[in-house]
């Protein structure tokens, strides 16, 4: 086709000799697939091969948050007052912010605590973003979580020092305050889930 027949194509809104129709779009060594549907595949258009849908990349998402202790269990006076939303930024870039609400506990229970992930972690991570919030002395302790690679188990801990020395220890009912209703705590960051 000569470029001066492209030139008047293109510049014809109404013309309606042509169209082009496609099923997928394909990466040029063929590992990925985009589908009509808006369903993104690693290497076939087959449900197991599905990484995600392009209406889901990037909006964010509520889930369930689970969680409790190494020891006997927190009690409530009602369903945890846990929420929990992420972004799958990518196939497997994960960015997640979990909130929990003391409000509703009658008992701390013992042991340290944990919040699951919305994804296993496809290697370990310890995240930092986190925050407890001491209301009654008005004060705030940083809280952070590691998770161990293929686990969506997140073990909460708290920043302790000796000396000039600054380590982690476990975040409890007792540690690093004894908590009471009126506190809260929320915990986020970013990280490689394992593929879907």
């Amino acid at each position: 086709m000569s470029p001066d027949k492209i030139d008047s194509m293109s510049n014809n809104p109404n013309r309606d000799d042509y169209k082009l129709i496609v099923d997928r779009i394909v990466s040029n060594d063929d590992s990925i697939v985009v589908n009509v549907d808006g369903g993104i595949y690693m290497d076939s258009i087959e449900l197991s091969n599905k990484l995600a849908t392009l209406g889901d990349v990037g909006i964010e998402t509520s889930f369930e948050v689970a969680g409790g202790t190494t020891g006997t269990q927190p009690t409530f006076t009602g369903d945890p007052l846990f929420s929990g939303s992420y972004i799958r930024m990518s196939s497997n870039l994960v960015h997640f912010e979990i909130q929990v609400d003391f409000d509703n506990i009658s008992n701390f229970g013992t042991g340290q605590y944990y919040v699951d992930l919305p994804f296993p972690a496809k290697h370990a991570y310890k995240f930092r973003d986190g925050c407890l919030h001491d209301i009654s002395e008005s004060r705030d302790f940083e809280i952070g979580g590691h998770v161990e690679a293929g686990e969506s188990r997140l073990y909460l801990s708290s920043t302790d020092a000796s000396g000039q020395t600054t380590f982690d220890s476990p975040f409890t009912a007792t540690a690093p305050e004894t908590l009471t209703t009126a506190d809260n705590f929320h915990i986020a960051g970013t990280y490689i889930a394992e593929a879907l």
